[in-house]
């Protein structure tokens, strides 16, 4: 969301908005600079979150966001969140408890970006 905050026109000192400009922001997925660090820092809070302090985050993981939720940033939040999940639990149960949903959704979830994976419940 952007906000822009004008002067109401009683105070001669404040800067006013003289003409309306479009500020054009380019897509997630084609900012590359910026996508390890936002993805980088999404890992960071997720682990937190978890309580998975010893989990990594491999750059096959790194890839995968990429290639899956780049999209937006709700998409990184979630997708890194459950690969944290996955990455410290031994099986999908696990991680579907830790994420506080059912096993199933989650299996249906990672099935519907990575169909050629074989998940274990």
């Amino acid at each position: 969301m952007l906000a822009v905050c004008v002067a109401s026109g009683d105070d001669d000192d404040a800067p006013l908005l003289v003409r309306p400009a479009p500020i054009c922001v380019p897509p997630l997925a084609t900012r590359n600079d910026e996508l390890s660090r936002i993805i980088d820092e999404y890992v960071q809070d997720a682990i937190a979150e978890l309580d998975a302090s010893g989990t990594g985050f491999a750059d096959t993981d790194h890839a995968w966001v990429r290639e899956h939720a780049a999209g937006s940033l709700a998409e990184i939040e979630k997708a890194t969140l459950r690969l944290v999940a996955l990455r410290a639990s031994s099986n999908t149960t696990i991680a579907a408890a830790r994420l506080g949903m059912a096993q199933v959704s989650l299996v249906r979830w990672l099935g519907r970006r990575c169909p050629s994976a074989r998940v274990a419940p």
